[in-house]
């Protein structure tokens, strides 16, 4: 888990150094030229808007404007004519005549008052010669009655542009490294706050995988850190059910396995020792030995058919067959144990229903539901067994007039090894796969199936399935 925390906090540092590196890449690479940029761009539309002056032939208007704009900004203005001559200079003394004294013959210079006495803009970074410091030669051609009559030159000094580059990356650094230490403290807590729940989730995950299976997750969160919390709990619950199944089965399996083979013993040895001799009373023991082993041949066979059902080692072999008789096939097996315990089956059927599906694994279900009514079906009672069409589906439904299911067992009635009835008798004997094997059949046919019951009213087992013609 600590893997997990140091990779995902590794991955979020790495995200934000990125941010932060490519931050200080675009501001030390154009930050100073972005600026530069803008402040040139300001002094030639003031300069336009002085040359425009000019043009009106407005000289003393121009002039203020220039003396204005070179205040203002802290530069130095230079008129020429087409001769190269200065006819107006706001600061011969300042570095602009410092730089046109010594520097008229500058080949640099002169390029730019040709380019713009050709009627062009220049815009040309210069340095003094002795001193190192950096300015911006502005040039516009002055254009009167359509005709260029001389430029305007604007020397710009780029060292206040540069200090404010320079006051800008510092706090650049200064924001830098307090973003840096506050994304290392988000980012720790953040991390902490992801890690912490799975951690909780691994240690009760661990403290099922060591047999307690009541440990829970306690975590109010709507995220998918939530949802895997609620999975576990509901593992947890759904493990709890089978712990407790199991322990029900072993309980009734070792009762189920335990009265026949004490049987089969007692009767064995009852007729070595004593009826053996005596023909009536040994043939009633030895058929009740061969009962108890069919039934415990039965409850093996049960709990293997159950156990490849779930595995899903069972292929259905589908194809279309009458379930009508296979209805009545069924029924015919319970009638005479009907009439011993005094139950009365009661059968209204459709004829001639045909189905497409697995007729041995539906016989099963039929086979399983009617015993299951029967097993729980006292004497005087009845069973109902109804095969009705509705347009093109069957409804087959079976019920009892026996004491009925709780509301809160219907939900696992189907589970295995359930039992609604926990009294343990041999009237309600079995393993309690009969209904679970149903469901894994009726479920492989895709069938709607169900139970409807209440207290004292009996229970209705039913399925539903597509009906098809006999081909």
């Amino acid at each position: 888990m600590r893997g997990i925390a140091a990779k995902l906090w590794g991955a979020m540092m790495a995200l934000i150094i990125v941010i932060l590196v490519l931050l200080w890449f675009f501001q030390i690479t154009f930050l100073e030229k972005y600026y530069v940029k803008i402040r040139v761009d300001d002094i030639k539309k003031e300069a336009f808007l002085s040359v425009e002056i000019l043009e009106l032939g407005n000289y003393e208007k121009f002039i203020d404007s220039i003396d204005e704009l070179a205040y203002n900004n802290n530069l130095t203005v230079e008129l020429i004519d087409t001769n190269y001559d200065t006819i107006y200079s706001t600061g011969q003394m300042g570095m602009m005549g410092q730089m046109h004294n010594m520097m008229m013959g500058n080949r640099i210079r002169r390029d730019a008052y040709s380019k713009v006495l050709e009627g062009k803009e220049v815009s040309i970074p210069m340095t003094h010669p002795r001193f190192g410091s950096g300015s911006t030669l502005v040039g516009i051609p002055v254009v009167i009655d359509g005709n260029i009559e001389g430029g305007l030159f604007l020397d710009l000094p780029m060292a206040p542009v540069n200090d404010t580059a320079n006051i800008l990356k510092s706090q650049l650094f200064l924001i830098t490294f307090i973003l840096l230490f506050t994304a290392i403290i988000l980012t720790t807590l953040l991390t902490r706050s992801f890690t912490r729940p799975i951690l909780d989730i691994s240690r009760v995950a661990m403290t099922m995988a060591d047999g307690d299976l009541s440990a829970r997750i306690n975590l109010k969160r709507k995220d998918e850190i939530g949802k895997l919390g609620e999975t576990i709990n509901h593992m947890g619950e759904e493990l709890s059910k089978v712990d407790s199944l199991r322990k029900d089965l072993i309980a009734n399996v070792s009762h189920e396995l335990k009265t026949p083979i004490s049987l089969i013993r007692g009767y064995a040895e009852t007729i070595k020792d004593i009826s053996g001799d005596i023909p009536e009373k040994r043939d009633k023991q030895l058929d009740i030995i061969i009962d108890e082993s069919n039934r415990l041949s039965n409850m093996v066979q049960e709990i293997l058919e159950f156990s490849q059902l779930q595995a899903g080692y069972t292929q259905l072999n589908q194809q279309i067959f009458n379930i009508s008789e296979t209805l009545n096939k069924v029924s015919a097996k319970f009638e005479v144990l009907a009439q011993k315990t005094g139950i009365e089956l009661n059968i209204n059927e459709n004829k001639d229903i045909y189905t497409i599906g697995d007729e041995p694994k539906i016989e099963q279900v039929l086979y399983n539901l009617l015993y299951n009514a029967l097993n729980h079906s006292t004497s005087g009672g009845q069973i109902f067994i109804e095969l009705t069409l509705n347009n093109d589906k069957a409804r087959l439904m079976i019920k009892d007039t026996g004491k009925g299911i709780a509301e809160n067992d219907l939900p696992y009635v189907w589970d295995r090894f359930y039992k609604a009835d926990k009294s343990g008798s041999r009237k309600n004997s079995g393993t309690g796969l009969g209904l679970a094997i149903s469901k894994y059949i009726l479920d492989a046919h895709g069938y709607r199936y169900g139970v409807d019951s209440r207290i004292g009213h009996g229970a209705e087992f039913w399925f539903e399935f597509n009906i098809s013609q006999n081909i």
